[in-house]
């Protein structure tokens, strides 16, 4: 018997050493990638690089509360704001399609996007509205599988645009970022939800294969801007979008490198994007009133931040 448990204890032993060696090699293997997504910083630009950034036929704005949880106006939202209009403005993409969580009647990021880019200036007709962009990566996905784009610049602050430009590579997307301006508010409490944000993306795109919430129909940037309900609200039972079928903006170039050593581009639409600004003015007008509601007890889990997009 003594001789049993000797050999039992032994064994033992081995199972949890080996186990223990790989815990730590699967920890040491996640760390890695996360601190790879902190290298897509070479893709992002400040707000005092707007002339250097490349241009891209459309910008995607990723959505946050409007307001803070104890009262006010959430400075990130502002600040994505503030910078997506000054990106249009400066002739640097052509189309913004703001992607946010619209979950309940009464709560509906992306129309409020809207809204305050058309006061500062940006036609209706060169918004579009994803009202299913719960998560950072639902909204990049989306902006490929949904709205055929292949060549983007994310909006947000540049913790949330490494995490983007990260997942959009992954995915085949040629993506830079537009770093807005960050919030001091709970900036140790937003650092932390970041770091798991990350653990999670690296999940998502390397274990779990995890895949937008919501399909449908495609969205062509430039055709007529409908309401883009009916193509966004399909459940993700149906069959995937074939590659061949995601068409290339109508703006091609070389692939975009890191921004050491880049050239200024300019928008190469910009006079024929201004011509045209008056057409299908009230085209969206009332995109986020129909939209079919999703109960949020089917989001799943995620990462929430109030103070920046999931």
């Amino acid at each position: 018997m003594s001789v049993f448990k000797n050999e039992f204890s032994g064994f033992l032993h081995i199972v949890l050493y080996c186990f223990a060696v790989i815990a730590l090699f699967l920890c040491v293997l996640l760390l890695t990638m996360v601190v790879q997504i902190s290298c897509m910083s070479a893709y992002t630009y400040d707000l005092h690089e707007i002339d250097a950034i490349p241009y891209n036929r459309t910008g995607l704005v990723l959505g946050t509360s409007k307001y803070l949880v104890h009262g006010g106006i959430n400075g990130f939202w502002t600040a994505r704001i503030n910078a997506a209009s000054d990106l249009y403005h400066a002739g640097k993409i052509s189309y913004i399609v703001v992607s946010g969580d619209n979950s309940h009647r009464n709560y509906n990021e992306p129309r409020q996007m809207r809204k305050a880019l058309i006061a500062k200036g940006v036609p209706r007709d060169r918004i579009y509205l994803d009202y299913a962009g719960f998560r950072t990566l639902d909204s990049v996905v989306r902006i490929q599988r949904i709205f055929r784009q292949k060549n983007i610049t994310v909006i947000s602050q540049d913790f949330q645009n490494e995490r983007a430009i990260y997942i959009a590579r992954q995915h085949g997307i040629n993506a830079v970022g537009f770093n807005a301006e960050s919030s001091t508010d709970n900036i140790f409490t937003t650092d932390i939800r970041e770091f798991f944000a990350r653990i999670r993306c690296v999940l998502d795109l390397h274990v779990w294969n995890s895949k937008p919430r919501f399909l449908g129909d495609a969205i062509h940037i430039g055709d007529k801007n409908i309401d883009p309900k009916e193509a966004q609200m399909l459940e993700d039972s149906q069959p995937p979008l074939p590659a061949d079928d995601i068409a290339e903006p109508e703006v091609t170039g070389e692939k975009t490198e890191p921004k050491s050593g880049e050239d200024k581009n300019r928008n190469p639409e910009e006079g024929k994007d201004r011509s045209d600004n008056s057409k299908d003015g009230n085209n969206s007008s009332s995109a986020s009133e129909s939209a079919r509601n999703v109960p949020s007890e089917d989001r799943g889990f995620a990462f929430m931040d109030l103070f920046s997009a999931r």
